[in-house]
């Protein structure tokens, strides 16, 4: 008997012994999968913690209404805007109310994002909101109360008609006159209709571009919420936006020009794009998506270059650094042309905005790419030379030239026209460049060097010293914040301006 009661003590010490050993391994297990969780969410722009939150920010850009379009249903109207990257995530609707003179509708506005990848290495990125809405509604809000709500300032599309449309990504402390003056003129002598986005760019280079008839100049603001906020105080919401939020104005652009384009281009302000298949953009592009019949977006792969030109607005020729262009064998990343019903929204390289049937192909690169103007020389004098050949991998395949001489010289006859009839702002440009040689160096290190790739990059991490006396034209905006949606605090842009400065360009 006593043995019996021995065995069963012992059998409760193993029972003791089995469960402690229970409770620990399940407790190394919950550690280990917190710690996991806390270093995939440090390294993923803390995506978990955004995801749990309860509260989110969003601020909304615009608003377009579209009455009757070639994309959308009657009375559609799109919200574009920017949030934390898991947002679609958490709300798969935005809630509008549309005040008619028959009594308020509440309507469900579906959120698609523009950036379809998750993780991505920027925490915030660009949302559309669509919604049909009855017809000629008086207002529109967000609301979850039925009672009051963020008014949305409504814009149309633009109804001029263009064969083609190039949307250039947000420039900042834009003084390289060399580089803007060649672009405006290139694009415009193939047939396209150019529109920038501008934060910051030296006066008189702006009046400059702003006097040609054949450009159309966006204020383009930083983001900026208000004291109610999910948000911490600190946080700026610009340092994780990538690029300017440059796939918010690449997508803002589309949306204007959607039912007026035929073709849009979304190009860098130093990528440019010969036509070889036609003698302007719209004869190239009709060719190019006969060749692909099921593409809504074609992506030129861009080729680095080096070119020559002055520092001396006197002895500046845009024939002349067009001449100087010297392939160096590299190719990155596309840049798109979109037929624009068929897409409805971009990035910087990809659409994933595309309608049903449609997909994104390439071009291939002995067809056509587009010249990124990356490494630059300057000289006293630069020279005339005949165009270069087409050599983007440096082999020699291709025995055209990069474009016709006949070309060349009518860019050069009509940039000296527009200079003739602005010449006193085009003789007080600047010979020393004084931002580009400092944005050059924080992107090659933040960027072009890949230092830092689970960062978001932009030039918000770049130093930038303040120049007195330096005249530019930078943005003033302003925005309203409403705190009353259930989780969801909006911050709305209702104004961007450009203002003049005497104290040099700003961020």
């Amino acid at each position: 008997m006593l043995d019996f009661f021995i065995l069963i003590s012992r059998g409760k010490r193993f029972v003791r012994l089995f469960v402690c050993l229970l409770f620990s391994l399940l407790f190394l297990l919950l550690f280990a999968l917190l710690a996991g969780l806390t270093i995939f969410d440090n390294q993923h722009n803390n995506i978990i913690h955004d995801y749990v939150a309860r509260n989110d920010d969003i601020i909304v850009l615009s608003t377009t209404f579209f009455e009757n379009s070639q994309s959308f249903p009657p009375n559609t109207a799109v919200i574009l805007f920017n949030s934390v990257q898991v947002f679609h995530l958490k709300h798969s609707t935005l809630n509008v109310i549309a005040e008619t003179f028959d009594g308020n509708k509440e309507i469900k506005f579906e959120i698609h994002p523009v950036i379809n990848k998750l993780p991505f290495f920027c925490k915030w990125v660009p949302y559309l909101a669509i919604g049909q809405v009855p017809e000629d509604p008086v207002l529109l809000k967000l609301s979850t109360n039925g009672k009051d709500g963020m008014e949305l300032s409504l814009r149309n599309p633009y109804r001029t008609s263009h064969n083609v449309v190039a949307c250039f990504s947000p420039m900042f402390l834009n003084e390289r006159w060399q580089l803007l003056l060649s672009t405006v003129e290139v694009y415009s002598h193939y047939g396209a209709f150019l529109h920038f986005y501008v934060r910051s760019m030296i006066t008189d280079l702006f009046d400059l571009v702003k006097s040609n008839k054949n450009v159309k100049i966006n204020a383009w603001p930083s983001l900026k919420m208000g004291n109610y906020r999910a948000a911490s105080p600190t946080f700026n919401p610009n340092t994780e936006l990538e690029f300017r939020n440059q796939a918010s104005a690449m997508t803002d652009c589309l949306l204007l020009y959607k039912d007026s384009a035929k073709f849009i281009m979304f190009p860098d302000p130093d990528d440019f794009i010969i036509p070889t298949l036609g003698r302007t953009y719209k004869e190239e592009f009709i060719k190019m998506f006969e060749m692909f019949p099921t593409a809504g977006a074609l992506a030129f792969n861009m080729t680095q270059t080096e070119i020559e030109s002055t520092t001396s607005p006197f002895r500046y020729s845009p024939l002349s650094l067009l001449s100087s262009i010297k392939f160096k064998g590299e190719q990155r990343w596309g840049k798109l042309v979109v037929r624009p019903e068929k897409v409805d929204s971009v990035w910087i390289h990809k659409t994933y905005g595309l309608k049903k049937g449609y997909e994104q192909k390439t071009v291939p690169i002995q067809l056509n790419s587009a010249l990124h103007f990356r490494f630059w020389n300057f000289t006293e004098r630069p020279k005339n030379r005949s165009a270069p050949f087409y050599d983007p991998t440096l082999s020699l395949q291709e025995n055209r030239t990069v474009f016709k001489l006949s070309d060349g010289l009518r860019i050069e006859k009509k940039f000296k026209n527009h200079i003739r009839n602005n010449y006193q702002i085009f003789s007080r440009l600047p010979s020393v460049s004084l931002y580009y040689p400092l944005i050059e160096s924080c992107y090659n290190r933040i960027f072009y060097e890949k230092t830092n790739i689970g960062t978001c990059k932009g030039p918000e991490y770049c130093n930038i010293p303040p120049f007195i006396g330096l005249r530019c034209t930078n943005v003033a905006s302003e925005f309203v914040t409403y705190k009353s949606y259930k989780n969801v605090f909006i911050h709305q842009l209702v104004s961007a301006e450009f203002e003049e400065s005497e104290n040099g360009c700003t961020l």
